[in-house]
């Protein structure tokens, strides 16, 4: 299971080439380069890889803003226990919360 924070990351490097050393919680997309065709594309690849339907658009100012967002919507589709432990992890931080690999 990898956490939602760490797949961004990863999508980031593997489909649109942003260097692992420039990816950070605190980043924006504009700092990384990622315009909004960008962020549509990053959003279907979330997509496809929660196996879920997300915003149109990538919620939040950095990427752990919307990694955050992201594992909110993650934990509101779980049942009740599995959303009590993503509440909980959440108060962590951005990559507590994990997603099955594909």
């Amino acid at each position: 299971m990898e956490p939602v924070y760490d797949l961004m990351a990863r999508l980031l490097t593997e489909y649109f080439g942003v260097p692992e050393e420039e990816i950070t919680p605190d980043a924006t997309y504009e700092q990384l380069e990622i315009d909004s065709l960008a962020q549509a594309e990053m959003v279907t690849l979330l997509e496809d890889h929660l196996r879920m339907t997300l915003d149109q658009e990538l919620r939040g100012e950095t990427l752990g803003e919307a990694a955050a967002h992201v594992e909110r919507l993650l934990a509101g589709r779980a049942g009740p226990a599995e959303a009590a432990a993503g509440h909980d992890a959440g108060a962590a931080g951005p990559a507590a919360l994990t997603v099955p690999t594909p």
